[in-house]
């Protein structure tokens, strides 16, 4: 009786394990299907618009076509560059909710985004001809030094997941205030400081993404190495301890990595909001929350919102367009404050 007891309890596992299998198939399958309409629309649709036709051609054709260079040259750079944006954004969201067990976690709230932004808003004063690539290591090294200073500021003989996003709020409006005098003081950069503040992808391309690539890729690996001790750590400090994971430096690993990956996105499309809060709660709920699967699903959600909005902000007015941080606010704020009603 005791063998066919555990016979049907091992039976039911394996079908249990089966059954998570096909959902996080099925969810993969279809948000890059989600992505890959996304994309087609904005292949087509912009200051001028192209049949399906020319869209297609455009990504197969060489520049010298009308198609091959509004595709080719405009929008298929300005979707990658989305999608970095979205993915990075998405991790780093999923990293700060795990590592803090706080579900308002974002690189937006914890000052992240706001160190990368006033590290780009720095070097633009200082060399406004700098190349992209100056951008990006700009950005990159004020992630890093934001998330020391975050880590620093919450440490107190063990770092607390309430201090730490405390420390985060206070810095993120330090930061941001000292951003919004700087550019302010630089009167030649109006248009510029508008796109910057409210963040958005206008005029994104290739560079773009090179001058990211060598930040977020790495990222994006480190984050999914992370994802196990994520897991461990989600039980408790004294547990994860207890199984040989040592809590703090872990969270300092976690911070760095969500650091980089914030300040790959800032370095191309400014100061984005709310995309690192929400895309993590939706791939919580449609994945769990075992990081192993909630990063890379973190990721997918992250890219799909970004390049939705991307694609709202270019019709919204045509021909002009509005700042994509527009739109993520006008998703991500109303959730915010269903999470402060509901959930905190």
């Amino acid at each position: 009786m005791g063998s066919l007891t555990a016979k049907a309890r091992a039976s039911s596992s394996v079908s249990s394990v089966r059954g998570r299998a096909r959902r996080h198939l099925l969810v993969a399958l279809l948000g890059f299907l989600t992505l890959a309409f996304v994309g087609l629309l904005t292949m087509m649709f912009g200051a001028v618009n192209l049949s399906i036709g020319e869209a297609m051609r455009g990504l197969v054709t060489s520049s010298d076509s009308f198609s091959g260079l509004v595709v080719g040259q405009v929008r298929f750079p300005r979707f990658l560059d989305a999608i970095m944006v979205g993915g990075s954004l998405g991790v780093a969201g999923a990293m700060l909710q795990g590592v803090t067990r706080n579900p308002l976690g974002d690189p937006t709230i914890f000052g992240l985004t706001a160190a990368a932004g006033l590290a780009s808003a720095t070097a633009i004063s200082l060399d406004p001809q700098i190349p992209q690539w100056g951008i990006a290591l700009a950005c990159m090294v004020g992630g890093l030094i934001g998330a020391g200073i975050l880590f620093v500021v919450a440490y107190r003989g063990a770092v607390s997941p309430v201090r730490l996003a405390l420390a985060g709020v206070a810095l993120s409006a330090l930061f941001g205030a000292i951003t919004v005098a700087l550019l302010a003081s630089v009167r030649t950069f109006i248009q510029t400081t508008l796109g910057f503040l409210a963040g958005g992808l206008y005029g994104s391309d290739f560079s773009d993404l090179h001058s990211i690539l060598p930040y977020a890729l790495p990222g994006l690996v480190a984050a999914f190495v992370l994802s196990g001790r994520l897991n461990i750590l989600s039980l408790g400090d004294e547990i994860a301890t207890g199984l040989g994971v040592l809590a703090d430096r872990t969270r300092l690993a976690v911070l760095v990595v969500a650091g980089i990956l914030t300040a790959s996105a800032v370095a191309v499309a400014g100061l984005v909001g709310f995309v690192g809060l929400l895309s993590p709660h939706v791939a919580r709920y449609l994945v769990g929350s075992d990081h192993r699967y909630l990063i890379p699903a973190s990721a997918l959600v992250g890219a799909i919102i970004v390049a939705s909005a991307d694609l709202v902000a270019k019709l919204v007015i045509m021909p002009s367009e509005i700042p994509m941080g527009v739109i993520t606010a006008a998703l991500g704020a109303p959730f915010l404050l269903y999470l402060v009603r509901f959930k905190v």
